[in-house]
């Protein structure tokens, strides 16, 4: 029988009195309201093919983000109660705890100390966004079980609201700006090292907050979902390039994919705009989510381009940890969908099986596991136009001015072709990614622990089937730029619309294996469960509360009546204006409700 859960991986357990969960006291600093759970929460993993070791591998691993200095971080006190900004391990905004004995600062999953306390940097990891967690009770005692790769509940803009409005207060404010001086400096503390400290804040509060009030928009995203495209567009494509004119509102939300299989795509991202399947196309993948959320990144022109020849640019200058995005996509890519956990929940088999051919017939033309037939390890992820909300396909489409990019060649393909002013945001990324990728692998020379070689030395049968890539030093200038070549053909298209012509609103159709386990659904989380996504949209909730971590086991979704947070409140869109659509995706609607609820618990069993 399919759902082992809780009793198949008994992995560590641990009691903690947790923040944010669910929360009674109002507070001041973004309205929030908190309580500390006076039970013990027993907290267990998944069976996923992970071992401890990995899960912390992938909990605290680096990937180069860079979003401030670890020891301001650490400093930085919150405005509405008098404690450290990051005391909660930042439970109240839904990120999750890490009790584990190797994590020395106390950091939440998914944020991690490149370098040392004391001159590090404080980063996220795709743990941060892609760790899940769902509660229920059981003899009077909360059980919590932790789904790793599953979708976070995390309200990030609230998060980066209040980290912008505490790092300003701290700046605007004599003596709260001394307490963070003296938590910082330390013995080191002197009036002049103290002014220095404030010249040097005061640069960083500036650009962040500035990019935080160009990019954050009035209609909060709300738990468990981002805008990735419209951030990563805003850091690469006007921060980075010094174009703050490119700067537009990031207000498509998503939900965050999940990601165990997703190494199996021959394409991902929500609208399918990247190849996938081999290492060096996920790597590109993450160094674009990377570069989006808080790497430094400064390409500069090297030679101006001329009516013969294209502008050349230096991607070298990025604080991208390749290696560290090597490593997480190598335990993403061992990581196994999260069985349903039937010894808690149960599992009708007998209406499960009557549940599968209504699924092949309803949902397998899209759903189904096929072959690719480029790859023979990955699974065909058709891009679909469904009906559903058309925003974040319409933003991901924008123009910007490409700044030090004029006159560089475009991404392959087409051949030749430069850019031009206005460009495709996507192209600005593109080439970003794809520039960061090829001077990491190929300039001056390749380093056998480059994150790009050991990607491309794991893809080597698919590059070059008749090379022998473990001696590097074997490598002629033939041979690199072949390989240059071979690379820059895997990474063409990115992040550009694939949808089939005339379509504004196609997404990828992922195999649903682990569903059960991804609730709300749709790309933009508009639909709380299964139930409702097999129910047609007119009779579909048009309000309901997100945020909670008490799992339904019937309709397979968490529990819609109330939310530990401000924005958690979900109102949808019918006329698909805002991102929050919750119309289209009518498969299966026409059936009977028997039929509906085979389809779900044959789910379950996948």
């Amino acid at each position: 029988m399919l759902g082992l859960g809780l009793s198949a991986d008994k992995f560590t357990r641990f009691s903690a009195c947790v923040f944010g969960a669910s929360m009674l006291s109002s507070i001041a600093g973004g309205g929030r309201t908190e309580q500390v759970r006076p039970d013990t929460l027993v907290v267990s993993y998944a069976s996923q093919g992970w071992s401890d070791a990995d899960r912390n591998t992938f909990y605290t691993t680096s990937q180069g983000s860079h979003m401030m200095p670890y020891a301001w971080f650490k400093a930085l006190q919150r405005l509405d109660i008098n404690e450290p900004f990051a005391a909660d391990q930042l439970q109240r905004y839904g990120y999750l705890a890490n009790e584990r004995p190797n994590n020395r600062e106390g950091l939440p999953v998914g944020f991690v100390l490149e370098g040392d306390a004391a001159s590090g940097q404080l980063g996220m990891t795709c743990a941060a966004c892609h760790t899940g967690q769902l509660e229920y009770q059981k003899d009077g005692v909360t059980h919590a079980l932790r789904i790793d790769g599953a979708p976070a509940n995390a309200d990030a803009q609230q998060f980066l609201t209040d980290l912008t409005a505490a790092s300003r207060a701290t700046l605007a404010q004599s003596l709260r700006f001394n307490d963070f001086a003296k938590g910082v400096l330390g013995e080191g503390y002197t009036a002049a090292a103290a002014a220095q400290l404030k010249s040097k804040f005061g640069a960083w509060v500036k650009q962040f907050g500035e990019f935080m009030d160009a990019s954050l928009p009035r209609s909060a995203w709300g738990p468990g979902r981002l805008d990735a495209f419209g951030m990563i567009f805003n850091r690469v494509a006007a921060r980075d390039l010094g174009m703050t004119g490119n700067f537009k509102v990031a207000d498509a939300p998503v939900s965050y994919p999940f990601l165990w299989n997703a190494s199996r795509q021959d394409r991902t991202q929500w609208n399918g705009g990247v190849h996938n399947g081999l290492y060096v196309q996920a790597l590109a993948r993450n160094t674009g989510e990377v570069f989006g959320v808080f790497a430094d990144f400064k390409p500069t022109i090297v030679l101006p381009g001329t009516l013969l020849s294209p502008t050349l640019i230096d991607f070298r200058s990025n604080s991208a940890d390749f290696a560290g995005l090597q490593t997480l996509e190598e335990k993403i890519a061992a990581l196994k969908p999260p069985p349903w956990p039937g010894d808690v929940f149960g599992l009708d088999d007998e209406l499960a099986q009557k549940g599968k051919p209504l699924f092949d017939d309803h949902c397998g033309e899209c759903h189904a596991e096929k072959t690719s037939p480029l790859l023979s390890r990955a699974w065909v992820t058709p891009i679909v136009a469904a009906g559903t909300d058309s925003k974040m396909v319409r933003n991901a489409d924008r123009m910007s001015n490409p700044g030090v990019y004029a006159g560089a060649l475009l991404p392959p393909p087409p051949i030749g072709a430069r850019f031009k002013n206005p460009a495709k945001s996507g192209d600005i990324l593109a080439s970003s990614v794809v520039g960061a990728l090829l001077a990491e692998a190929l300039l001056p020379l390749p380093t056998p622990d480059s994150g790009v070689w050991r990607a491309i030395r794991m893809d080597f049968s698919e590059l070059l089937p008749d090379k022998n890539l473990d001696d590097l030093s074997s490598l002629n200038l033939h041979l690199m730029k072949d390989l240059e070549g071979r690379i820059r053909a895997r990474l063409a298209d990115m992040f550009r619309n694939p949808g089939p012509p005339g379509s504004d609103a196609a997404y990828e159709s992922r195999v649903l294996r682990g569903i059960w386990a991804t609730a709300p659904y749709l790309h933009n989380g508009s639909v709380p469960n299964l139930w409702e996504l097999l129910t047609p949209p007119k009779e579909r909730k048009s309000t309901f509360m997100v945020g909670s971590r008490a799992f339904d086991p019937k309709n397979v979704g968490y529990g819609t009546d109330q939310s530990p947070f401000k924005s958690g409140k979900f109102v949808t869109d019918p006329k698909n204006a805002n991102g929050n659509g919750n119309g289209g995706h009518e498969y299966g609607t026409g059936l009977t409700p028997d039929e509906r609820w085979a389809i779900i618990e044959y789910l379950k069993t996948l």
